[in-house]
């Protein structure tokens, strides 16, 4: 009979778990939101080393300032942190290259870029 109960009991907890992880997930899922910083290059002249250089460094930062801080002791902040990285650079790199072939070719350029995490 006891051991029925301690059946019971570890069945419970175990549901408890579950739905606990479930519910975790759930919220972490619904706080990620889609970031985007606006990256304006209609300053710069494109062909120079320089201008690419600046666009570089605004991009540098328009990636940080799109993922923002995060807690370096919390291993969910830091890989969700990594991944949010990883999206606005390629996001980045993606604007940069249409951006420099349009260049390159003559075609007219925008004039900002949006970055998306």
């Amino acid at each position: 009979m006891s051991n029925s109960i301690f059946n019971k009991a570890l069945c419970a907890a175990a549901a408890i778990a579950v739905t606990s992880t479930g519910f975790a997930a759930s919220a972490n899922a619904q706080a990620r939101t889609e970031r985007t910083a606006t990256v304006s290059y209609a300053d710069l002249d494109l062909a120079s080393e320089d201008g690419k250089a600046t666009l570089q460094g605004r991009l540098k930062g328009a990636v940080r300032k799109v993922c923002g801080s995060y807690d370096s002791k919390n291993l969910v902040d830091v890989q969700d942190h990594g991944k949010c990285m990883d999206q606005a650079s390629a996001s980045a790199k993606r604007a940069t290259v249409t951006i420099m072939t349009a260049a390159a070719s003559g075609q007219p350029v925008e004039t900002a870029m949006v970055i998306s995490n």
